[in-house]
């Protein structure tokens, strides 16, 4: 039986469900429930290593159209691993068309700071 690394594992808790998978040379993160104070921390984690693993100039590409609340703390991780991925030469998209996430983002004025997509296939295809 093949040995299984961290991120072929995923992530679940309680409020959140975090499976990595690739498309291509695109590493993909799909995010499932809330992200806050309290899972922010393992999405981090998750984010980092699928960083990690990605290849510029492919992108890394957050897909939390199953997002159903970001705080905060949530928007900092996005933030933190935007800014690691820009330095790395490449960069993190974020899939969403839910109010659940555009709205703290476009609250916190975090727009232009973060490639959001409405679907997963304009993250993929986005040339920018």
């Amino acid at each position: 039986m093949p040995e299984l690394s961290h991120s072929d594992i995923p992530l679940h808790t309680q409020a959140l469900d975090v499976r990595t998978q690739r498309r291509g040379q695109t590493v993909i993160v799909k995010v499932h429930g809330e992200i806050d104070l309290s899972t922010g921390g393992g999405l981090e984690r998750e984010l980092r290593q699928a960083l990690a693993a990605t290849q510029p100039p492919h992108p890394l590409v957050a897909d939390l159209s199953e997002v159903s609340f970001i705080g905060s703390s949530g928007l900092a991780v996005l933030l933190e691993v935007s800014r690691i991925a820009e330095e790395k030469g490449t960069q993190l998209r974020v899939v969403s068309a839910r109010r659940a996430v555009r709205r703290p983002v476009e609250a916190a004025g975090l727009q232009g700071a973060l490639r959001l997509h409405p679907t997963l296939e304009s993250a993929l295809t986005d040339t920018v």
